[in-house]
């Protein structure tokens, strides 16, 4: 049966991406004045939590889909900005938590998989607290290189460099290194492949994400 509705309302319906462009396209004002930077036609949808907002930014034709939760906490405030730096052509699948408390950058072109966490820092007991979060944090800077994907329920921990054009493996734990064009999987991620068939230097694609 076909749709009694025309041509760019049936698309609406039927693509609910094409909706989310056209809710940021209204929504864009706020979301720059809020954002240390927030880049053309970047898709901010329906976040779960943003805390720290000045501390990010956002570069263009990136999506962050529904739910997401991303932080600037409190310790990283007096940092220099960004503290999370997100590129261009980003993808974040809904679900994902993003936290961080001294760097977090995330290259062009990267894709996270739904319910992946990065965060760089680990709690710790150091004042003696019997509760986690009346202690300080221990940070170190996470980097993701261009064009990495990140499968879904993946966890990168404090301290990771990621390597680009690299595939890291659905519910996989990445704490330390791995380099420009790893297959990494399990927890922890260990190097079981190497991607070929793709240049990390090669120009972007004209075109967005919608």
């Amino acid at each position: 049966m076909r749709s009694a509705l025309p041509g760019p309302m049936a698309d609406l319906v039927r693509y609910p991406l094409r909706r989310a462009a056209l809710r940021a396209r209204l929504t864009r004002p706020y979301w720059k004045r809020r954002f240390y930077s927030f880049g053309e036609n970047a898709i901010v949808h329906k976040p779960g939590w943003i805390f720290g907002a000045r501390q990010v930014a956002i570069g263009s034709n990136s999506v962050i889909l529904g739910g997401c939760y991303l932080s600037v906490e409190k310790p990283a405030w007096g940092l220099p900005p960004p503290v999370l730096r997100i590129g261009d052509r980003v993808g974040i699948r809904p679900y994902c938590m993003i936290s961080a408390s001294e760097s977090i950058v995330i290259e062009d072109d990267v894709i996270i998989g739904a319910f992946s966490s990065v965060i760089d820092s680990d709690h710790t007991f150091a004042q003696g607290n019997p509760n986690v979060m009346h202690n300080s944090v221990s940070p170190a800077p996470i980097r993701i290189g261009r064009g990495t994907w990140i499968a879904e329920r993946v966890a990168v921990l404090r301290g990771s460099s990621i390597g680009r054009c690299c595939i890291v493996g659905a519910n996989s734990v990445v704490r330390g290194d791995l380099p420009d064009y790893a297959i990494a999987a399990g927890a922890p991620a260990r190097i079981v492949g190497r991607v070929t068939g793709v240049d990390a230097d090669s120009p972007p694609v004209a075109q967005t994400l919608v």
